[in-house]
């Protein structure tokens, strides 16, 4: 009797998963470090401007450079909140992903221990019936001799 085993197969899925989300989860990291570096640099820029703009005396310029330096500063916060958020939510899914595997494992191993007692009691019940049919038999043979 010939037996399928694809535990191989399935045990290299789960981890080509893993391995997939976890590429996922460090591209977009690393997507949301250059976003912000990218933003703290044009906040830099915008802080040079505004700096130049305020030695020359050019109130027209300064102004246009103020709030361009407002909005790219809002735009490195922004950003920042976003990298931190993402590392939070990083740090929640591994917290997850780490609870749903001990509460699967729990249930495998509480699913087994309800299997081996089954097979204990069904096991005990099959010796039970086998000692009494022995029983019945023996006494068959012993009523069959004594005619």
């Amino acid at each position: 009797m010939s037996s399928c085993n694809n535990s191989e197969k399935k045990a290299s899925d789960s981890t080509d998963t893993a391995q997939t989300v976890g590429e996922h989860v460090d591209a977009a990291i690393a997507d949301l470090k250059n976003a912000e570096e990218s933003a703290r640099l044009k906040a830099e820029e915008a802080k040079k401007a505004l700096d130049e703009a305020i030695a020359k005396g050019d109130k027209a310029a300064e102004e246009k450079a103020r709030a361009a330096s407002e909005e790219a500063n809002t735009a490195w916060e922004k950003t920042k909140t976003a990298l931190r958020d993402a590392g939070q939510d990083v740090k929640e899914g591994l917290k997850d992903a780490k609870d749903a595997t001990v509460d699967a494992a729990n249930t495998a191993a509480d699913k087994t221990k309800d299997v081996a007692k089954d097979v204990a009691d069904g096991t005990k019940k099959v010796a039970e019936d086998v000692a009494s049919g022995t029983k019945e038999a023996a006494k068959d043979v012993k009523d069959a001799f004594k005619k």
